[in-house]
């Protein structure tokens, strides 16, 4: 499964829970904004999952194949 992650960097705060789901996909930048270093360095579910733990959705995750959103 292609996933295209965007992650709205004006809404992200930094919290940091995408990283700590996933940090192999997430990092936060020197800014503390959070930034897609490696979109298929985990399965699917985790990137989806790194996705749901973000308190303000600032992370949408796209199904590229199925032309699908997957979250939010």
């Amino acid at each position: 499964m292609a996933l295209r992650i965007v992650v709205d960097r004006l809404r992200c705060i930094g919290a940091g829970n995408c990283v700590d789901a996933a940090p192999e996909v997430f990092q936060l930048d020197e800014k503390d904004v959070s930034i897609v270093v490696n979109p298929v360095g985990v399965p699917p579910d985790t990137i989806v999952t790194a996705a749901e733990n973000c308190p303000v959705d600032a992370i949408k995750i796209i199904d590229e194949q199925a032309g699908q959103q997957l979250y939010p």
